[in-house]
């Protein structure tokens, strides 16, 4: 019996150390994909969407085979995962320190902020709208809004006093409380793909592109920016482990190309910017990271920990977020247990800059003319 409970002790550390150098090795090769070393042609190149949590999950498991087995260094594997999701992963320490002092809230025009990924609005148009009502935003942005014409007619009908901005089917919407004052539909370098049937990456890329919806609203005196958006998902054509790898080396090139489009665009826009959506990536990947170089991303500047967004069955990631820039600043962001759809709602309340003294210029893409008095 000792000698069975040996072995079996010895083969545990073994185990452990294997897990261990694995895992080790997937965390370089995910912050070398983070940094950008590997093109999005290489194979490697769909490492930079690994969560970081997800590979704290291993190193825990080995700690766990370590103890059980009697290795004295069991607490290695543990102290590296937590130094690990420390350095890397989804931890704001900056959010201790808090958000906008009550004091300075009071002095700024705020606006609020909800987005949700209907799913199609699989669980009943009803049920969505009932929840919208309820979270009770000055500004709503829809991902995979998809509705018919009567549908959306419907819906029109109950926002009494909302406007509803939607552009081709399957792509992104946005409700808002406040008056529009302008609004486009904008094109992105990505393809349409299915969002319930699966998804061949040669079929793909003759599909229309996909877009998102760009609005300007007037808060008080104000004029906002607010985006729209959601970047590319869905399923391979099969369940076979060659058209899950080929479909998801296509669809983060894709998500690329969709976040240097978005953060150029957003480059070119002056005066306050509010946008958000259903990101379809975890947020330490590049698509990311890019646009929290220049923006802020609304929840964590009120939260130490990111919280998961979908599925809200199992919750496992959060990759729905508002973000803000030009003087916007969060002043709260929540998570509501809001469930109408596979996301849960990412909710979130924002103070505007002071507004510029002088003639106000229009922020309005295109328009040069100083902005009437009253506008």
């Amino acid at each position: 019996m000792k000698k069975f409970l040996s072995v079996a002790s010895a083969s545990l550390r073994v185990a452990s150390l294997v897990i261990c150098a694995l895992t080790a090795l997937v965390i370089f090769i995910s912050l070398l994909a983070h940094d950008g070393v590997f093109p999005p042609e290489s194979p490697l190149f769909i490492a930079d969407f690994i969560s970081p949590l997800w590979l704290c999950i291993p190193l825990l498991a080995a700690a766990a085979l370590a103890l059980i087995g009697g290795a004295r260094l069991f607490w290695v594997p543990a102290a590296g995962a937590a130094l690990y999701f420390l350095l890397y992963g989804d931890i704001s320490l900056g959010a201790l320190g808090g958000v906008l002092s009550q004091q300075a809230i009071a002095s700024r025009h705020t606006i609020r902020a909800v987005t949700l990924n209907v799913e199609y609005y699989a669980r009943g148009v009803d049920n969505v709208m009932d929840a919208i009502d309820r979270l009770d935003a000055d500004v709503v942005f829809l991902g995979e809004h998809v509705l018919n014409p009567a549908q959306s007619a419907a819906m029109r009908r109950r926002l009494e006093g909302r406007m509803l901005v939607e552009g081709h089917p399957n792509s992104t919407a946005l409700i808002s409380r406040l008056p529009v004052v302008w609004w486009k539909e904008v094109e992105l370098p990505s393809h349409e793909a299915s969002l319930s049937g699966g998804n061949d990456p040669d079929e793909v890329v003759t599909h229309p592109h996909r877009t998102f919806i760009h609005a300007v609203v007037r808060s008080d005196s104000q004029l906002v920016h607010v985006i729209s958006v959601r970047f590319v998902a869905g399923r391979p054509k099969n369940h076979s482990v060659q058209e899950a790898l080929r479909w998801s080396a296509f669809m983060f090139r894709e998500q690329t190309e969709e976040s240097e489009f978005l953060a150029r665009y957003l480059g070119t826009l002056h005066g306050p910017v509010i946008f958000g959506g259903d990101l379809n990536a975890c947020p330490e990947a590049r698509t990311v990271t890019r646009l929290r170089a220049i923006a802020t991303d609304a929840y964590m500047a009120d939260n130490v920990f990111g919280d998961f967004t979908f599925r809200v069955d199992s919750p496992t990631m959060r990759i729905d977020y508002l973000f803000c820039m030009n003087g916007v600043s969060p002043v709260a962001a929540s998570c509501p247990r809001v469930v109408v759809s596979d996301h849960f709602p990412v909710f979130a309340t924002f103070a505007l800059g002071p507004a510029p003294a002088g003639p106000r210029q229009s922020i309005i893409p295109g328009s040069r003319a100083s902005a009437p008095s009253d506008e």
